[in-house]
């Protein structure tokens, strides 16, 4: 059974240390938290006030995940990018940034950090592809390993990882292990379904869920029940999930309207059976 949560770059209207508390107030039991220039912003912030935050979850019950996709954090003219894959050495602007996220990590209190794979630039081959990442997470995962942490890769569409299929399969030839953070409705535009088979066939990996509908083929984020994802088996799947898995809301479109969707996801969710039993 998953911890439920939201993700800061659903409520980028909203102050962070006003919207936890309001979180654990609806009954979540987790924040992912997406530094970026608005909330947490990694040029800028002090490692106390990561602290006062980390303390504050910790007070409000809210576990904590640390995701590294904020969209122009690196680069304000080219979205996720630098990313690992870079065939110059700007692939190691993302790496410092990873490692700069697993020090978070200590202090936000969180054991998972989630990160994707980008984009393969045009002059990159898929061969030098597999070798620079392998060389980015042999110099990533002793960092997280040291400091306790947990590397969740995301399938991303469009990315050099794009699917769940894409992770198997890069992980199986990679010489760094890496667990799964699953996005729900990626599922839908890689055609990878039904949804609730491939959340149990890979259940000993996930250690994050993002939760989103969105229809078949298109990569919209969308608020529960607006797309096409058959809800009840989803449930019934990440209810078999272990309990310490974080499965946060990620509606960065609708961040607008946070207000109501807030109370109206959780509702939804738990009118279905998630966190029943929590």
């Amino acid at each position: 059974m998953v911890k439920l949560g939201f993700n800061s770059n659903s409520f980028r209207s909203h102050r962070l240390v006003e919207v936890l508390p309001w979180l654990s107030e609806l009954g979540y039991q987790a924040v992912a938290i997406t530094p970026d220039v608005g909330c947490l912003d990694p040029a800028e912030t002090e490692y106390s006030e990561l602290e006062k935050i980390g303390l504050l979850c910790e007070q409000l019950g809210l576990t904590v995940v640390v995701e590294t996709g904020a969209r122009y954090v690196l680069d304000a003219r080219r979205k996720h990018r630098p990313n690992l894959l870079e065939v110059d050495e700007q692939w190691r602007q993302r790496l410092q940034y990873l490692m700069q996220m697993v020090d978070w990590c200590n202090a936000l209190g969180s054991s998972v950090l989630s990160f994707w794979s980008g984009e393969l630039p045009p002059e990159q081959s898929e061969k030098e592809a597999l070798q620079q990442f392998g060389r980015a997470l042999e110099s990533l995962r002793p960092a997280a390993d040291s400091a306790g942490v947990t590397l969740g890769l995301e399938p991303e569409p469009g990315h050099w990882i794009g699917s769940v299929a894409d992770w198997a399969e890069v992980r199986q030839k990679c010489s760094v292990p890496f667990e799964m953070t699953l996005d729900i409705g990626h599922l839908l535009v890689s055609g990878e379904v039904p949804v609730e088979a491939l959340i149990r066939q890979n259940a000993e990996s996930i250690v994050n869920v993002h939760v989103d509908d969105m229809r078949s083929g298109v990569h919209h984020h969308l608020a529960l029940g607006e797309g096409e994802i058959s809800w009840s088996p989803v449930v019934a799947a990440l209810n078999e999930l272990p309990a310490n898995v974080p499965a946060c809301l990620e509606l960065s479109r609708d961040s607008y309207r946070f207000h109501q969707l807030a109370g109206r996801s959780i509702s939804f969710l738990s009118d279905l059976g998630l966190m029943k039993h929590a």
